[in-house]
């Protein structure tokens, strides 16, 4: 009888860790960090990109809205023209290859932002100019490996790590919180080589927009201020879209 009792004791203990083992999600369940990461792109990303929003800078003291419509064209080109408010309206940004030019209706002039101007301040927001010329593949530029689950905003999250193949990548480390049921990011943040937290992005108000479920809003913070933060809504998003060249030549700044 005691040996009986004893092994279904064992028995239980058995099954128990089993469970342990093939349930627990931060030790059993595998993620493919890099296809999870792929699969996300695939809803962010398009070939050409269309896109009417809105940035709200709020500076803790104040807040103000710019609108701006921008077209997009793979990873290399894209050209951003502000309507509002009237102090940026008429304001203008190309991007060719690794080269931004902004022109200012004010200055009636056109100049190039390289080098450490590019880490400024974009028009006094949480992003940076080489933010808003971000537009690549994170799968592309990026070595993913997953760190953990974790509960986030109600959905449970894969934490990925980040690391950029590239020296020249701005920034080389990120850590991306994603749901891996419907492939979409709800987090991201980015580092300096250091390891010090720059920037932290949320991605809300997601959406089906043809193929894709995209966001509608995104919230950056600029970790190196206090109390600020920009919102980008997206009121108009159209993918895949027909782009004319003239778009993408440096004439078209000061028309």
């Amino acid at each position: 009888m005691f040996f009986m009792k004893t092994k279904n004791q064992l028995l239980i203990s058995l099954i128990c860790f089993c469970l342990f083992v093939f349930l627990s999600p931060s030790m059993a369940e595998e993620i493919d960090a890099q296809k999870l990461l792929k699969r996300v792109d695939d809803n962010l990303w398009a070939n050409t990109k269309f896109i009417s929003g809105r940035l709200i800078i709020d500076n803790g003291r104040k807040v103000r809205t710019l609108t701006q419509d921008s077209w997009m064209e793979g990873v290399e080109r894209s050209y951003s023209h502000y309507k509002s408010p009237a102090r940026e309206k008429g304001t203008k940004m190309l991007k060719i290859g690794g080269k931004l030019w902004m022109y200012t209706p004010r200055t009636d002039r056109k100049i190039l932002i390289a080098g450490h101007l590019l880490r400024q301040s974009m028009m006094g927001s949480d992003l940076s100019y080489e933010d808003q010329m971000e537009d690549h593949k994170l799968s592309y530029s990026y070595s993913a490996t997953f760190e953990k689950f974790v509960q986030f905003e109600g959905a449970r999250c894969a934490i990925l790590n980040l690391v950029a193949r590239d020296k020249e990548t701005t920034y080389q480390t990120r850590k991306a919180w994603i749901n891996p049921e419907n492939k979409t990011i709800l987090k991201e943040e980015r580092f300096a080589k250091s390891g010090k937290l720059l920037k932290r992005i949320l991605f809300k108000d997601y959406e089906i927009i043809g193929q894709r479920r995209f966001p509608r809003t995104m919230i950056f913070r600029d970790m190196l201020k206090e109390n600020t933060k920009t919102s980008y809504k997206f009121d108009v998003i159209k993918f895949d879209v027909q782009i004319p060249a003239k778009y993408f030549s440096q004439s078209i700044l000061k028309r």
